[in-house]
């Protein structure tokens, strides 16, 4: 008699069912008490359970390592944004570090000058199309600064104070047309005015009324001259950078490339009074001095 599908189903699944409990049953004997028919079963069974027992520990391989790479995500994320915390914090002290570094040599120079001068900070610039500064604002005004005052960092000149307006001050770069200072060159001595030459793609100045004559080389180092007691002496200017000289004239043309990169200053110091004139009758380096005879007095003793 052949069974329906219903049945052949039902008798499919008690199987199923009963199989398990057997193969559990045999399993959990004494090996001593096992009969025939359980050996049957433990031989049928072994393969089923390496199977089995081979499957499980995959998946939970997979299962475990599916974890640990969660958590190892995670972690990294962790420590990513931990590295862009310490990252920004090193800037951030890198940049305290470069501040302090500056106004520690803005006290030195302030502290090594035989001018008065008061620091200020920069609160503006105005800058040409091509970005090139053209001039500054700093946080000082009409209380404390006056135009025409040298406006100075331990690089060199950085200008004059142009303008004043209440609480703060328009200053006029070196590299300006409108502005003249009295230099020499560090090397030679060779006098002349150096004038901004205007260029609004790059800083650069000019020398003028230098004489022809005047050995000028490509590199020399221009400082102020102290004349008129505007500027302290022995301020650097700039670098020689090109020399035009004709063939006929008085004169040569020297450019200079400024000592001041104007876009990076963010301090300065403002020379409010001017070095104090050299003493006529201070004796000259090197000079020794004659000790007076005491006349009528001898050491006790």
């Amino acid at each position: 008699m052949i069974l329906s599908r219903k049945a052949r189903e039902l008798v499919f699944s008690v199987l199923l069912l009963t199989l398990p409990v057997i193969f559990f049953y045999s399993n959990m004997k004494d090996p001593t008490k096992l009969n025939a028919f359980d050996r049957v079963i433990l031989k049928i069974s072994a393969p089923i359970q390496q199977v089995a027992v081979a499957g499980f520990q995959k998946v939970l391989s997979v299962w475990t390592d599916y974890i640990y790479l969660v958590h190892l995500q995670g972690e990294n994320e962790k420590l990513r944004k931990e590295n862009r915390v310490l990252r920004a914090n090193n800037k951030i002290l890198a940049t305290w570090a470069r501040r302090g570094r500056r106004l520690e040599r803005l006290l030195k120079f302030k502290q090594q000058s035989p001018a008065e001068m008061l620091a200020a900070k920069v609160i503006g610039r105005s800058v040409s199309p091509y970005f090139r500064v053209l001039r500054i604002k700093v946080d000082r005004g009409k209380t404390t600064v006056r135009p025409g005052m040298p406006v100075v960092v331990p690089e060199g000149v950085v200008g004059r104070i142009h303008r004043v307006f209440g609480s703060y001050s328009d200053v006029m770069l070196s590299v300006d047309p409108s502005s003249r200072i009295d230099v020499v060159d560090q090397r030679t001595g060779a006098r002349g005015i150096l004038r901004g030459a205007g260029n609004d793609k790059r800083y650069v100045a000019q020398i003028e009324y230098l004489l022809r004559q005047d050995e000028i080389k490509q590199g020399d180092v221009m400082v102020t001259s102290g004349m008129g007691r505007k500027f302290p002496n022995d301020l650097p200017v700039g670098t020689v950078v090109k020399i035009l000289k004709k063939s006929y004239g008085l004169y040569q043309r020297v450019l200079v490339r400024p000592s001041v990169d104007f876009s990076k200053l963010d301090r300065v110091m403002v020379v409010v009074s001017p070095p104090p004139p050299p003493d006529p009758h201070a004796p000259k380096p090197g000079h020794k001095q004659k000790i007076a005879n005491r006349i009528g007095l001898k050491p006790y003793g």
